[in-house]
């Protein structure tokens, strides 16, 4: 390892995270001015999906939002249809959750997160909605809603801001490697 190459690393290190909290100040001032029900959903996102290199977060994006979105969907249409039945209400949300789990273990690309997130989103919004289940549609939407904005000002900021390459890291561990 070169002299300089401890520090380049620091350096790194305090760019991702200052980027990091720059995204999520963006989501949460965002989510307030929108007057979104929890925005400190869109904070931790932010923290939750941040990778240091730019294209790792914006692979994940993607899927990340559809499995919100699907997993809302889920606990919109299962809610309803069993909350006088908590027992089996349960048992659904646990073998949704299981099967979701499941799904993503058996793939090991950024698509997993569809399976991922589609499975504890239902068991996040789907739980606390039990005692008021005509708000399901609307929690489940606020949900959607800040999950996001948490993406996108984290794919936002990390592909804007300082983005930081797999190439240098790459070559890094090649030159490693070699010697």
């Amino acid at each position: 390892m070169r002299a300089e190459e401890p520090f380049l690393v620091r350096h790194a290190d305090l760019i991702f995270a200052l980027k990091t909290f720059a995204a999520s100040m963006l989501a949460l001032v965002i989510a307030l001015a929108i007057d979104l029900p929890r925005p400190y959903w869109a904070m931790a996102t932010v923290y939750i999906t941040s990778q240091p290199l730019a294209g790792a977060t914006s692979s994940k994006a993607f899927f990340r939002v559809i499995g919100t979105l699907i997993g809302a969907t889920v606990t919109v249409a299962m809610v309803p249809n069993l909350v006088n039945a908590p027992e089996l209400l349960c048992l659904a949300i646990a073998l949704w959750v299981g099967l979701c789990l499941y799904l993503s273990l058996l793939d090991g690309t950024p698509r997993s997160y569809v399976f991922m997130l589609g499975g504890y989103t239902v068991a996040l919004i789907g739980f606390p909605s039990v005692a008021e289940p005509g708000s399901i549609f609307d929690i489940a939407l606020a949900r959607v809603e800040e999950i996001s904005l948490g993406i996108i000002c984290a794919s936002l900021v990390s592909t804007v801001v300082f983005p930081r390459s797999v190439a240098p890291a790459v070559g890094g561990r090649v030159r490693s490697w070699l010697s």
